[in-house]
């Protein structure tokens, strides 16, 4: 990226009193763990947005995208959700619930850039918000404290945006330790650090870059069936679903319908699938952490079916390799991305799988390291 302060003073011509940036996030696994208050495992990327910042003397608010070279313009009187906006409504959201807090502020030039790849599942309108929030609460010295924070950026994107968004997200990009995963009890949000070091294996993200479609009602979907599960159930189950024994699960949605059958023993397996993979990076077993990415895998396609075909091909071709440890699909599904553990000599091999894929199904996929890297702080 570019230099945020050049940036800044080009576009209004005053150098920024602040630059702050938040890191992507990937979930290596339990992507909808949620539904059963179970865990989850995530990462902080080294692809970030950042935000830059100064004061006005006046009540204009300004925008403007040093990617895109577009610009948007509102006044704090007028902090509403506008389409036509666009990207400009996350920052907007962020200004709203800080300025509803009564937490006063005049007018403000900022300016975003970023690289983190877009509507793929890696976590960049949260990103926005995250880098948004920390950079107002820097700028003006504002004595808020960090769980107040979170409630802001949270509810920026689903109350002012109307739109999907997770505490462990917004956590992580403020928690997370270089060299790190991140393991969370959704039931409690307390965390823990997990180390990493993959020895002579490393992790790689892969943008299978299909074009972006609408996805949201199918997610709905299949999350309101498996609540629906749950639901039937509770009068069956004595404590938390996610505590099951592997043969208690079975037993127990052996009544659903099939479908709702499907749903529940994904999202209650792959709970437990965090726990084994944790346990695996804690023991540096990296091929037995990648038997768990395949599993998983294999659950969202044949269970939760929220894979698709390009996905498949990738990560079947990309687990015939020898040396690949394990691959699967990051993010909602229907698309994004897929996360694969390769040990050093198989790189060359999986590039050339790329190649195949984009002669195949005509996109172009990116491909590039992930390795933990830290949050923003506050």
């Amino acid at each position: 990226m570019a230099d945020m302060a050049d940036l800044h003073t080009d576009e209004y011509h005053e150098p920024p009193e602040v630059v702050v940036s938040a890191p992507g996030i990937i979930t290596l696994m339990g992507e909808y763990a949620d539904l059963c208050d179970g865990y989850v495992l995530t990462g902080a990327l080294d692809r970030h947005v950042s935000i830059s910042i100064s004061r006005r003397k006046d009540n204009s608010l300004r925008f403007f995208a040093a990617d895109t070279g577009e610009r948007k313009r509102t006044t704090i009187p007028n902090l509403k959700y506008r389409r036509e906006d666009r990207w400009a409504n996350y920052m907007k959201g962020v200004l709203y619930e800080i300025y509803r807090r009564n937490y006063e502020f005049k007018g403000l030039n900022i300016t975003v850039s970023g690289n983190i790849p877009q509507k793929v599942g890696l976590k960049s309108s949260t990103a926005l918000c995250v880098a948004t929030a920390l950079a107002v609460k820097k700028l003006l010295g504002l004595e808020i404290a960090d769980n107040q924070l979170i409630q802001a950026i949270y509810f920026a994107e689903t109350s002012f945006l109307q739109s999907k968004a997770r505490l462990v997200d917004i956590m992580s990009m403020l928690y997370a330790k270089a060299g790190n995963l991140m393991l969370f009890d959704l039931h409690t949000l307390a965390y823990s650090h997990v180390f990493f070091r993959p020895g002579n294996a490393s992790l790689y993200i892969t943008n299978s870059n299909i074009p972006p479609f609408p996805i949201r009602e199918d997610i709905v979907y299949r999350e309101e069936e498996t609540l629906g599960g749950f639901e039937t159930l509770k009068d069956q189950q004595q404590g938390m679903f996610r505590e099951l024994s592997d043969q208690d699960i079975k037993t127990l949605t052996s009544s659903l319908p099939e479908e709702r059958k499907r749903f529940c023993l994904h999202v209650l397996e792959e709970s437990k699938r965090v726990l084994e993979s944790v346990r695996a990076l804690e023991q540096q077993d990296y091929h037995a952490f990648g038997r768990t990415m395949n599993r998983s895998q294999e659950s969202l396609r044949d269970k939760f079916e929220v894979s698709c075909p390009e996905i498949d091909w990738l990560t079947k071709r990309a687990v015939e390799l020898p040396g690949c440890c394990g691959s699967k699909m990051i993010g909602e599904g229907f698309g994004g991305c897929t996360i694969t553990m390769l040990e050093e000599n198989s790189l060359v091999h999986y590039k050339e799988r790329l190649g195949d894929y984009e002669h195949i199904f005509g996109f172009h996929p990116e491909c590039f390291e992930f390795y933990p890297s830290s949050g923003t702080g506050t």
